[in-house]
């Protein structure tokens, strides 16, 4: 009789708080409309779950998104605030894009830059928020 609220209690209380995602929003100053996008989810190391690439007119995405070419992530790691990320097209044979990013802290001020390199199409500065 007291086993459902019971359980459903110690469910709830060892659930706790639900880890926080976050965003990382870069763009590449003096060249219009190319951004690079990625969420990630909060566990220890890197868990990306959403990225997009905007670059000469293309829009390459993680997820399925109308107009967007389809692209598979194919490494990622966070070490000493460095992030690097590659794409590969949905069948892993030929790398879409490179991410390689740089922050920077100091107190509450900090700075995130690096590159995004496209394979025929080019290699662009990142200024992230």
């Amino acid at each position: 009789m007291y086993r459902t609220p019971l359980f459903a209690l110690l469910v709830a209380v060892a659930a706790g708080p639900a880890n926080a995602t976050g965003e990382v929003y870069c763009e590449a100053p003096g060249a219009s409309e190319v951004v690079f996008y990625y969420g990630f989810g909060s566990v220890p190391g890197i868990a990306i779950v959403n990225a997009t690439i905007r670059a000469d007119g293309k829009h390459w995405s993680l997820v399925e998104a109308e107009g967007a070419i389809p692209m598979t992530l194919t490494q990622a790691s966070l070490d000493n605030m460095r992030t690097i990320i590659d794409f590969a097209d949905p069948n892993v044979e030929r790398i879409i894009a490179s991410v390689r990013l740089l922050s920077a802290v100091e107190g509450e001020d900090s700075v995130t830059v690096g590159t995004l390199r496209i394979p025929g199409t080019g290699v662009f500065p990142l200024l992230c928020d």
